[in-house]
């Protein structure tokens, strides 16, 4: 049985109109090095059909789009057609997602590269603060995003079923990452790697 590499590289890319601190051509480097043959992003198929990007987060519309259109990679939008909306809450909740959203974002604007928003205590911090956040926005918010998680992983896993030689990249926000990752996991014909051994 053929047996499918994916790696998993989280971003911070809900914040679209936060400038990224780092220069962008250290993902375009990243991903070039890489060179994976489906690059998975958490964009709608929608989206992808009508090259509809303004909404985009920057890694996806200045980065990787532009990356791929000029290579031989091959775009998988993996989002379902119904994405989750930004978590939100009435009242105290709110305002409290509303400070862990300013901190995530400083997150981001300190970030010296992509790599540093997949390892060490930034990306530790990361991953408290969304889960923070979706605990605060109430179970509706926190099945939908479970929902849209799990989209984006059966979507992948269907990818790789379909073209199990191919070496799979998927760019989502840090958030989904090691759920996506654990969930692969479980299923043989996914060799689930970090994104540096791809």
């Amino acid at each position: 049985m053929s047996v499918t590499p994916v790696a998993v590289l989280g971003t911070l890319a809900e914040f679209h109109k936060e400038p990224i601190p780092y220069d962008l051509n250290a993902l375009v480097r990243l991903v070039s090095r890489l060179h994976p043959d489906l690059l998975c992003l958490d964009m709608t198929p929608e989206q992808w059909r009508q090259r509809d990007f303004g909404e985009l987060p920057p890694e996806y519309r200045e980065a990787l789009l532009p990356l791929a259109h000029q290579t031989d990679i091959v775009v998988a939008p993996i989002a379902g057609e119904d994405p989750p909306a930004e978590l939100s809450a009435p009242g105290w909740r709110g305002a409290a997602i509303a400070t862990l959203r300013r901190w995530l974002a400083t997150l981001q604007r300190t970030a010296p590269g992509p790599d540093a928003i997949n390892q060490g205590l930034r990306h530790l911090m990361a991953d408290l603060l969304y889960s923070l956040s979706a605990w605060l926005a109430g179970l509706a918010a926190r099945q939908r995003l479970r929902d849209h998680t799990n989209h984006l992983t059966q979507a992948v896993l269907d990818l790789a079923r379909r073209d199990p030689d191919a070496r799979i990249l998927v760019v989502v926000n840090v958030q989904h990452c090691h759920i996506i990752r654990a969930a692969l996991r479980k299923y043989p014909e996914i060799q689930v790697v970090k994104y540096s051994d791809l």
